[in-house]
C-alpha cells in the first residue's frame, strides 16, 4: 500500500499554513496497487457570520491565542467549498477524496446556520458543474409548523441531481428521536426515495442535548421498523452519522441497529475522539481513539456494506486529509479485504447517494 503522508500539524500551524498545504498536487489512494475512491458525506460549508455565538466562542476559544483575530477570515476561506488553495474542494484533492456531501443545518442552539438556500447555491454553482458536490437539505424545527415540511420536499423535488438526501441533528436541535410531532420527514424522504442521515452520539458543543433521548440511536428503533418498507409507509434509508461516538451505550445501540435493520446504515466520523461515558452510563475518562473498536465490531457484526467513511470536516486545514489516513490504516490493521476497504470508502456512499433514486 502507497501511504499519504500524515501529517501531524496542530491546528493553529495548520491554519497557518493552510494555502501552502492545500495546493499540493490532488492525492491519489491507493492500496495494493489498486486505486480506491473515496466519498466523504459528511461535509459543512459555513460562514462565520451565520455561526451562533456559542459555536465561535467554542471554534475560537480552542484556537491558541494569536490565531484568534484571524478566525473569521479564516474560518470563511477553509468553510468555502470553493475558495481557492485553503477551500472544501482543495482540501479534499489534497486527502485524495473524489466526491463530497455538503450539508445544510439550522442548529441555532449551537453551531448555526446554513440554509437550504446557501447550500444549493453552491450545489448548482459553475464551480460544480461537473458534480463533484451533491447535498442533504435540512429543516428547522424551531417554531415547528407542518409547512416545514412542504418547503424541505421542494428543494427536493425540485432539484433532485443536487439533494441526495435529509439532515437532521436531533441533539442540536433540541429534539427528542422519539418525538411524533417531526416524523413527517421521513414521509417526505420515502416518497423521494432519498436518505436520512442522523446526528447520534455526545457532541462537544455547548448547546447540544446531554439526554440520551436525543443522541442514542436506540430512540430510533421504532421509526427504523416503521420505515423498513413493509409496514406501508415506504422505505427509509437511516445513516447513524458517528456511530453513537462518545456514549459507550449509543455506540452498542447504532450497531445493534445496524445488524438487525438492513435500512439502517453507519457513518464513520468523529471516531478519533475518545469515550466519555461507559456502558453503565457513568462518566469516563478515556485517551483512547474510538475508531479501532468501532471498525473490528463493524467487520463482526457483518454490516461493511452498510458502513461508510465521512470527516466531519473540514474543520482545520488538513483534517481531511489526516483521517482519510487514519482510517484507511484503521481498516488495514483490522484484516478488512481490499474490496472491503473500497466499500466502506467509497463505495457504500455511491450506492446510497451519488446514484439513480429508486
Amino acid at each position: 500500500m502507497r501511504h499519504l503522508h500524515r501529517g501531524r500539524l496542530g491546528t493553529a500551524l495548520a491554519l497557518g499554513l493552510a494555502c501552502l498545504a492545500a495546493s499540493l498536487a490532488r492525492a491519489e489512494v491507493e492500496v495494493d496497487g489498486r486505486r480506491i475512491e473515496v466519498i466523504d458525506p459528511h461535509l459543512h460549508p459555513a460562514s462565520f457570520g451565520r455561526m451562533a455565538e456559542r459555536g465561535r466562542g467554542f471554534i475560537i476559544g480552542s484556537l491558541p491565542p494569536f490565531a484568534r483575530l484571524y478566525a473569521p477570515a479564516l474560518i470563511d476561506r477553509l468553510l468555502d467549498p470553493w475558495a481557492p488553495h485553503i477551500g472544501i474542494r482543495a482540501q479534499a484533492d489534497w486527502a485524495g477524496v473524489d466526491h463530497v456531501l455538503l450539508l445544510a443545518v439550522y442548529t441555532p442552539r449551537t453551531t448555526g446556520y446554513f440554509e437550504n438556500e446557501a447550500l444549493h447555491s453552491h450545489l448548482a454553482s459553475a464551480e460544480n458543474a461537473d458534480g463533484w458536490a451533491r447535498g442533504l437539505a435540512s429543516v428547522h424545527f424551531e417554531e415547528w409548523t407542518t409547512d416545514r415540511l412542504a418547503l424541505l420536499e421542494s428543494w427536493i423535488e425540485t432539484y433532485p441531481e443536487h439533494f441526495a438526501g435529509i439532515k437532521l441533528a436531533h441533539a442540536h436541535q433540541a429534539v427528542r428521536f422519539d418525538d411524533p410531532a417531526y416524523l413527517g420527514v421521513y414521509d417526505v424522504a420515502a416518497r423521494h426515495g432519498v436518505a436520512v442521515l442522523l446526528h447520534t452520539g455526545f457532541s462537544p458543543f455547548p448547546g447540544s442535548q446531554t439526554d440520551p433521548a436525543y443522541y442514542d440511536p436506540s430512540g430510533l428503533a421504532q421509526v427504523v421498523e416503521q420505515y423498513d418498507g413493509a409496514h406501508g409507509l415506504g422505505r427509509v434509508e437511516f445513516v447513524l452519522s458517528h456511530v453513537g461516538q462518545g456514549d459507550a451505550r449509543a455506540v452498542a445501540h447504532a450497531l445493534d441497529l445496524a445488524a438487525a435493520h438492513d435500512n439502517v446504515w453507519l457513518e464513520l466520523s468523529a471516531l478519533g475522539r475518545p469515550l466519555v461515558i461507559d456502558e453503565r452510563g457513568e462518566p469516563v475518562t478515556s485517551s483512547e481513539p474510538q475508531y479501532p473498536s468501532v471498525l473490528a465490531r463493524v467487520l463482526e457484526r457483518g454490516v461493511v456494506e452498510r458502513t461508510m467513511f465521512a470527516t466531519d470536516g473540514p474543520q482545520f486545514s488538513g483534517m481531511m486529509r489526516r483521517y482519510v489516513q487514519t482510517i484507511l490504516a484503521a481498516l488495514i490493521d483490522q484484516g478488512y479485504s481490499v474490496d472491503q476497504i473500497e466499500a466502506v470508502m467509497g463505495g457504500n456512499a455511491r450506492r446510497l447517494f451519488f446514484e439513480a433514486r429508486p
